[in-house]
């Protein structure tokens, strides 16, 4: 996503952190369909999916003008859980599968832009 773009529409939120979001959904979509493969782990399917909606939604919403600025807090809130929630519980499995070795990397460094950029 452009910089130019955002800033030519009147958003004030960071690209970049418009496209972690985008890049968290994607981790956290992969990440759940590869543990759903194994039958198992399904408490971290559920987070990781949830982590890829809230993502989704943070990141049209911030990735916009809105009337009320406290929608985009609260789209940014929920997507931070998320990341921390989805982060944790696919770190402890980081040693065994890569996928969720990137998956709980990419939900953290979205989580640290979250609380550095977040409306």
């Amino acid at each position: 996503m452009s910089h130019h773009v955002l800033e030519a529409a009147g958003v004030t939120t960071p690209a970049a952190l418009v496209e972690k979001l985008h890049d968290a959904e994607r981790a956290s979509t992969a990440c759940a369909s590869a543990m759903a493969a194994t039958g198992q782990m399904e408490r971290e399917v559920l987070l990781a999916l949830d982590c890829a909606d809230l993502c989704a939604a943070a990141a049209r919403v911030l990735g916009r003008r809105t009337a009320d600025t406290s929608v985009a807090k609260a789209a940014a809130a929920a997507a931070l859980r998320a990341c921390e929630a989805s982060s944790a519980a696919c770190g402890a499995h980081a040693d065994h599968h890569e996928h969720c070795r990137a998956h709980a990397e990419v939900t953290r460094e979205t989580a640290g832009l979250l609380r550095k950029h977040g409306p």
